[in-house]
């Protein structure tokens, strides 16, 4: 009797519980707001989420009205995802080294080549809940219609952190130039950067620089920004937006600085200098004649459970938290199997893990359930593009079935969208592979670098192309300007690389034809090249370029040649190179943090991945050697270079 008791109170507690839960899912309902420049999702009230979609179409509006010289034809779309409290928001917030969550932020936005994602919460919003959102935002509108390269560091860090000052009342009041205390305390306690520093700072070195130094050219460029749009009544404002025309038009900032401005670097750092000493400043207010209001403009839907851990687990993939993703998505599968976006996500998870046979099972399902989605068609050729693509994006060819069937998923993507430059640049790549149809490729590269002229590797590709059409000058032309702008070491180092190539190729050609092309002799004892000759010249041209063109070991860097054998991946990653001596071990925390490239697309064309490599890849090793000598790593590995077989180092 007593077990039966027993029994009965575990049941009753289990239903209360099983009870309970019901009811808090049912509460947790989530809703789909399509505003006219954002699609929101949340499991807020419909009015905090139409709330947060107001505030957003206002500062886009506002801005636009403002700066109207920025255009606003993003083919990338926006989601935003609307949490009703912070512990709903935790999980799917940024996470740090150890994977634990990034608790102080309160709302971040994340780009992608095929959709941004805002994340916040509602609960508690706070005025920098927004800030940082509108900062990223600003940066990606001016990056997507000016590109981060045309346009100097200090103006791009300097109108975000201007605007990200944002505030709006009675839907027609805005205000912009509110003070920064924490960029204006910074610039009293520390020296400005010298203006010849200043303004030489590109977005490379930027952050190639410590926190502080950062820190403090954003408050500079943030003081700057706030001086030439409100000293003197607004008067340097005109001068500001001559002064970008100039730039975009291929001046040197220099020169467009002292033309726009009417004076010059040593006189305007005074000038911000007693700016950043004063008591009192200046604010914008922009008064609307009409209220910017968009409850018109919404439309709203109810969320079923499969679709928001689709969106969820969509957020995680694209913050690369795949393992979370992952069951975030099976889950929306589970309960709803023709979820779109949840087949689509998943195939793209799988194929990073190298498992293309779902990938693919999962994209093809995509396409079925919604042929009129752009990005479907898009994915499901990115997907056969990297079968058979190493890790790190090295791939030797796609045969003529692979390359027509990517081109016919690229071509109904591009009926359905023909502003997503993602379309174009993933065409043309497939040409350059192939070594076929590259005028077209460059005219899809053309319309890729109009839709987002800030993407640098659109450009690149094309560079490439041009060196496969044997037009050197015109190759070296854009590969030179990318490695003179680029705000990052890969792509920086990957447009060196490109110029040397193309330097390198040029100077074979002009040596066999100079050769074939010298005056008979008469009496000269020289007999024609042979095949082997020629080969042995072209070989040693290679061999001069790649040597010419190889990451440079830095002061605390040593560098081998060996064979990558196997690769090893636990809490870090360890690696086995195989040279002369022996075998060699190296480690190092994460992939992300290697520097690769390859100068040979046979020598990387096998897998490349955690274990024992299908075949053993020659490469240039850059690393850091161990302080203890009796470790079993002999370094921290930084680079990764793969060179063909027949490869030396030339002294």
């Amino acid at each position: 009797m007593k077990l039966h008791k027993l029994f009965s109170a575990t049941a009753l507690v289990l239903l209360i519980l099983c009870f309970a839960q019901t009811a808090v899912f049912a509460k947790d309902e989530w809703l789909k707001i399509q505003s006219k420049n954002f699609q929101l999702y949340g499991n807020a009230s419909e009015k905090e989420i139409r709330g947060v979609a107001t505030k957003l179409e206002q500062f886009r509006e506002a801005f636009r009205q403002i700066f109207p010289r920025v255009k606003y034809n993003s083919a990338i779309p926006t989601n935003v995802i609307v949490f009703k409290s912070d512990k709903s928001f935790r999980d799917y917030k940024p996470v740090d080294a150890k994977g634990k969550p990034s608790d102080w932020i309160a709302g971040y936005f994340q780009s992608g080549e095929d959709v941004n994602y805002i994340a916040l919460s509602t609960e508690g919003a706070r005025a920098d809940t927004y800030q940082i959102i509108f900062h990223e935002y600003v940066h990606f509108l001016v990056d997507s219609d000016l590109g981060r390269s045309n346009i100097p560091a200090w103006f791009n860090e300097g109108i975000a952190e201007y605007y990200e000052q944002f505030t709006i009342e009675n839907d027609d009041k805005v205000t912009l130039g509110g003070l920064d205390q924490n960029n204006l305390l910074l610039l009293q306690q520390n020296k400005l950067i010298p203006f010849e520093t200043f303004f030489n700072i590109d977005n490379y070195s930027l952050h190639q620089q410590g926190s502080d130094g950062v820190g403090l050219f954003y408050a500079q460029a943030w003081a700057l920004m706030h001086y030439l749009i409100q000293s003197d009544n607004g008067a340097r404002n005109p001068q500001l937006g001559k002064f970008l025309n100039l730039v975009m038009s291929g001046k040197q900032p220099k020169t467009a600085f002292g033309e726009a401005f009417q004076t010059d670097y040593a006189t305007m750092e005074k000038d911000l200098k007693k700016y950043v000493e004063q008591r009192t400043f200046r604010v914008q207010i922009a008064k609307f004649k009409n209220k910017l209001t968009f409850d018109a403009d919404m439309k709203i839907a109810p969320m079923t459970e499969s679709d928001a851990k689709a969106t969820l687990g969509d957020l995680l993939f694209h913050t690369n938290r795949l393992t979370e993703a992952e069951a975030h998505l099976q889950t929306a599968l589970t309960l709803d199997a023709a979820s779109v976006l949840a087949n689509t996500a998943l195939g793209l998870i799988k194929s990073k893990q190298k498992n293309f046979a779902d990938a693919k099972k999962y994209l093809e399902k995509a396409v079925g359930l919604d042929d009129k989605n752009y990005l479907t068609h898009y994915q499901y050729a990115l997907v056969l593009s990297r079968e058979g693509m190493t890790e790190f994006g090295f791939v030797s060819n796609y045969s003529g079935e692979q390359a027509a069937k990517m081109r016919e998923s690229l071509k109904k993507s591009i009926a359905l969208n023909p502003n997503f430059p993602e379309n174009y640049n993933l065409y043309a790549f497939i040409s350059y592979i192939r070594g076929e149809n590259l005028d077209e490729a460059i005219e899809y590269l053309d319309k890729a670098v109009k839709a987002a002229p800030g993407n640098q590797w659109y450009q690149i590709r094309a560079a490439e192309i041009y060196l496969r059409k044997e037009d050197f000058t015109k190759a070296r032309q854009i590969a030179q300007k990318v490695f003179e702008t680029a705000a990052d070491e890969y792509l920086r180092v990957y447009a060196k690389n490109t110029v040397g190539q193309i330097n390198s190729y040029e100077a074979q050609l002009e040596s066999v034809k100079n050769y074939n092309n010298r005056p008979p002799q008469m009496h000269t004892t020289d007999k024609p090249l042979t095949e082997e000759e020629l080969a042995r010249l072209n070989e040693q041209a290679m061999l001069e370029g790649i040597n010419q063109t190889l990451r440079k070991p830095k002061t605390d860097e040593k560098r081998i040649l060996g064979y990558l054998t196997k690769i090893e991946c636990g809490k870090g990653i360890e690696y086995s190179v195989k040279v002369d001596g022996g075998a060699i071990k190296f480690h190092s925390e994460n992939f992300d943090s290697l520097f690769l490239m390859s100068f040979d697309g046979g020598s990387a064309g096998g897998e490349f991945g955690c274990g024992t490599l299908k075949n053993e890849m020659f490469a240039v090793i850059n690393y850091r050697p161990a302080a203890n000598a009796k470790t079993k790593s002999a370094g921290e590995i930084v680079s990764i270079e793969f060179v063909p077989k027949n490869f030396k180092f030339l002294n």
